[in-house]
């Protein structure tokens, strides 16, 4: 007779970590795990659809746009393990179809070449003027069969002034127009006023969005995700409207924070053995929302 099943509310990776320590149970829930929610696959797939495009005269490009900690830079990052390099084993050329940089803080040109460079674990002098760095792209990326650039945080462009914006939208042109790769840029809704002041960038970039959560049916089901995989030994049934309605408020429809707040109301029921996500425990834990962050003062100690 097959064994019962202890632990229905758990899927099995995290049924095989639930009898592990608390602490290794902790570092689990911390550690995380990809979330392939429907907005997320959606993302993915127009990516994949764009490294497989030919080389044309002018190059598709994505623009993608999310407020800040919606699971943008987790979609980026989960696309760079789906094509990470490979050493070619008859020629020992590194192939690497996907680069991704962080944009400068500054629109500044030789900073972001020296970035790629640096992904590209390229040697290079610091003193090299920008098209010597730039000549060094060029050749790097026939040679290593780069099929896309992606460039995080592109709202760092408005930091510059017009003339700095100007010329680090016209380098992007010329890297797109001269390699023929595709470029997908990523940022806060700063990005659109970086890419709609010129008419040939906002053409040449198709906006995809990753709009604010709604507590609905799908926000449940993330939430009924996470509990899956987190190891606690009771059932807290998040997707519960109750439950999930305080979620939604507390991490204020944000992914990246609600996430965060599961995780540390489930760190939270290890420690004080409950072993279970409560409403009680979800609107007393102590948790500074992400619209109060930036206002917010360490208490004077008493």
């Amino acid at each position: 007779m097959a064994q019962e099943n202890p632990y229905p509310h758990l899927n099995e990776n995290a049924r095989a970590l639930i009898l592990q320590s608390d602490e290794q149970r902790i570092y689990a829930i911390r550690k995380g795990s990809w979330l392939g929610y429907a907005d997320a696959k959606r993302v993915l797939a127009r990516m994949e659809d764009l490294l497989a495009y030919p080389r044309i005269t002018r190059m598709p490009n994505m623009l993608l746009v999310a407020p800040s900690y919606n699971g943008k830079t987790s979609i980026l990052e989960r696309f760079m393990e789906l094509h990470q390099s490979d050493l070619d084993p008859t020629g020992e050329v590194t192939i690497c179809p996907v680069v991704m940089v962080d944009a400068p803080n500054k629109p500044d040109i030789a900073d972001f070449y020296a970035r790629i460079l640096d992904k590209l674990m390229a040697p290079y002098k610091p003193t090299a003027s920008p098209s010597e760095k730039y000549s060094q792209i060029k050749r790097l990326f026939r040679q290593m069969d780069v099929r896309m650039l992606i460039i995080d945080e592109i709202h760092n462009l408005i930091a510059g002034s017009t003339n700095r914006q100007r010329e680090f939208r016209n380098t992007l042109k010329s890297i797109g127009n001269e390699t023929k790769v595709v470029m997908v840029a990523a940022g806060t809704e700063d990005a659109y006023n970086a890419f709609n002041t010129d008419p040939q960038m906002s053409s040449r970039f198709t906006p995809e969005e990753l709009p604010l959560w709604k507590a609905n049916n799908e926000f449940g089901g993330v939430l009924a995700t996470l509990e899956l995989r987190t190891p606690l030994k009771k059932p807290s049934n998040l997707k519960d409207p109750a439950a999930m309605l305080s979620i939604y408020n507390r991490s204020e429809g944000t992914l990246g924070d609600a996430c965060d707040l599961v995780k540390e109301l489930a760190i939270d029921a290890i420690r004080k053995k409950t072993e279970q996500i409560t409403m009680d425990s979800i609107n007393s834990l102590r948790w500074v929302p992400p619209s109060k962050r930036k206002q917010y003062k360490r208490p004077n100690p008493s």
